[in-house]
């Protein structure tokens, strides 16, 4: 109601003071990102070309890490991880783009129930997906105690071959909801075009291609920056298949004794110097020509009518990706959890059993259970998405503010390279700089501490997190908030009554996003935990590593499920406690 009546306001509108260049509100922004993201990377990164400022070496500059970091296996890590990203960022977009299309513009199958399992995707660390595909395909794992026979793709798994798939499955949902957005805001009427010219649909969508090349190339960028930062394949797969990845060789460098921050250092320069070649991509492309094709008269998309058989291939198709990617890591999982002495030949053959469950709270060998930890690491995911939440719409709204200004690119390719930023790179970072003698005196005494934790996690979130609203804000016209600024309205209430309902679907969503995520991340909380506090996800580790696989693929499964419950609850609270235009306006691109 109040939506609508904001619409019906008269249209004379006083002139909106333009922002200065140096608002109060900009500084502010920029201290906290400095804080966050800047201060703790650049710290870290001067470490490979002056070891002396940090008190790691003599040499006040010296370029001898660099070539130790690109030579032998450290080199080798950088050169896989390169070609690993690049080939995963083309195979997920050009999925992601088969996806969008079926999905939005075709009437396959499942289509409601396809948008849930892709967010679901969305959500599943990469460390759990490999860990459900090794339970499943280990000799003695589940497959075999289902009668399936594995091994002769065991081998081919534990390899490259192994690793694409998991990092293509992981940056698939990133690529989708990007190309969806683009699919969803064009008219039918270039796709109508082509098939009265006589095109087929492989011909139609090879014509709408092109016009969507702005969110094609930002999907390559994002696919190939989070691919480039994945550390859970290279820690899990990547190590035990001997295929080094950039973020392992960079935490093997900080974790080995003596530990060398210098090379790794290097190395997470590289990672991060990565991404300008996206950036240049995506950049030449939105000035070689105009993509404007958006205007009051755009009709919306319709679905194409696919014939019975066609219908039952796609859905048989999008079947088959979904079971790939999502599948058969919570399957491998579930079952694996389920299984005596997984992995090892007995001679008494496969036995199920449920004593891995009655372990988790209460272990029979030294070690922690999972309930004190998944307790931590609950409250840390409430702590850091709301505040992830709040930071991530401030970046968004100055984001799309002054479209094509020096500030909104700053901040566009800022976002983008913090992106590929690994979780190793900002702990170690934290490290460094919060343990300055100048910062902990003078600023803030963190170290070692819970809210040390909680702003590296954070920082490791904003970034994706503001990229993720920044379509959604974009989209919501500036006059609505003008209009309820007339009518008395402070900022805040006129962003509750009038943002806000637009944008309640998507924040719930980044807000799941990010709660789920920070349950499930490892490199940062392995790296910056407190003593006797471990999350969740170290505890995992520990026994997945050192003290019992089968107890720790239960907790795993036991995190898993809590995460989808506590989606289920969000969702449900969202449809009983707001009202229906909220669920009417909400943006379209998620489905509750």
């Amino acid at each position: 109601m109040a939506i609508a009546a904001l619409e019906t306001v008269p249209t004379v509108v006083p002139p909106s003071t333009p922002r200065r260049r140096g608002s109060l509100g900009g500084i502010l922004i920029w201290i906290v990102l400095t804080l966050l993201i800047i201060a703790p990377v650049v710290c870290f990164l001067i470490l490979g070309v002056s070891p002396r400022a940090f008190q790691q070496g003599s040499q006040w500059f010296t370029l001898q890490y660099v070539r130790q970091a690109f030579s032998s296996y450290s080199g080798q890590g950088i050169f896989n991880s390169l070609w690993v990203s690049t080939l995963v960022a083309v195979l997920s977009v050009s999925l992601a783009t088969a996806l969008s299309w079926l999905i939005h513009r075709t009437n396959v199958g499942g289509r409601r129930f396809w948008a849930v399992a892709m967010w679901l995707l969305l959500m599943m660390p990469t460390w759990m997906m490999t860990l459900g595909w090794s339970d499943l395909l280990q000799p003695f794992g589940a497959a075999q105690a289902l009668g399936w026979d594995t091994h002769w793709f065991y081998g081919e798994f534990f390899g490259p071959l192994g690793i694409v798939i998991v990092l293509t499955s992981a940056a698939l949902p990133f690529a989708y909801f990007i190309v969806s957005a683009g699919l969803q805001g064009l008219g039918p009427e270039y796709e109508d075009a082509a098939r009265i010219h006589g095109a087929g649909p492989v011909r139609s969508l090879r014509t709408i291609l092109p016009i969507i090349a702005p969110a094609l190339v930002s999907a390559l960028a994002i696919a190939f920056a989070e691919t480039m930062s994945d550390f859970g394949v290279a820690f899990t797969l990547g190590y035990h298949s001997h295929f080094p990845l950039a973020t392992y060789m960079l935490f093997n460098a900080i974790s080995n004794f003596p530990a060398n921050f210098s090379v790794a250092a290097v190395i997470a320069a590289v990672l991060i110097i990565s991404t300008i070649p996206p950036i240049v991509l995506q950049s030449h492309v939105m000035r070689k020509r105009s993509f404007a094709v958006l205007s009051g008269r755009t009709r919306a998309p319709r679905r194409r009518e696919l014939a019975r058989g066609s219908r039952v291939v796609a859905t048989a198709g999008v079947s088959l990706v979904f079971f790939v990617a999502l599948g058969v890591p919570i399957l491998g999982a579930v079952i694996g959890s389920l299984v005596k002495n997984l992995g090892i030949d007995s001679a008494t053959g496969v036995h199920f059993t449920l004593i891995y469950y009655t372990q988790i709270f209460h272990p029979s060998i030294t070690g922690n259970s999972l309930g004190a930890p998944l307790l931590l690491s609950d409250q840390l995911g409430l702590v850091v998405a709301t505040g992830t939440g709040v930071l991530a719409v401030i970046l968004a709204r100055r984001l799309v503010a002054n479209p094509g200004s020096w500030s909104q690119r700053v901040t566009d390719v800022f976002l983008l390279g913090s992106v590929a930023v690994p979780g190793v790179v900002l702990g170690v970072g934290y490290i460094f700089f919060y343990n300055l003698s100048f910062i902990s005196h003078n600023v803030v005494n963190i170290y070692k501490t819970l809210p040390l934790l909680i702003l590296a996690l954070i920082a490791n979130a904003v970034p994706g997190q503001t990229r993720f609203m920044a379509g959604p804000v974009s989209q919501i016209q500036p006059s609505l908030g003008e209009a309820a600024r007339v009518h008395g309205a402070g900022r805040i209430r006129a962003w509750r009554t009038t943002n806000l309902p637009l944008m309640s679907r998507v924040l719930l969503w980044g807000w799941l996003l990010t709660f789920t995520k920070t349950i499930a991340e490892l490199a940062i909380s392995q790296i910056l935990y407190p003593p006797s506090q471990e999350p969740a996800s170290v505890s995992i580790q520990s026994y997945l590593a050192n003290y019992d696989p089968g107890t720790g693929t239960a907790m795993t499964v036991l995190t898993l499920f809590e995460m989808l419950a506590i989606i289920a609850i969000a969702l449900g609270v969202y449809r009983l406690v707001t009202p229906n235009g909220w669920r009417r306006v909400g943006w379209s691109g998620v489905r509750s």
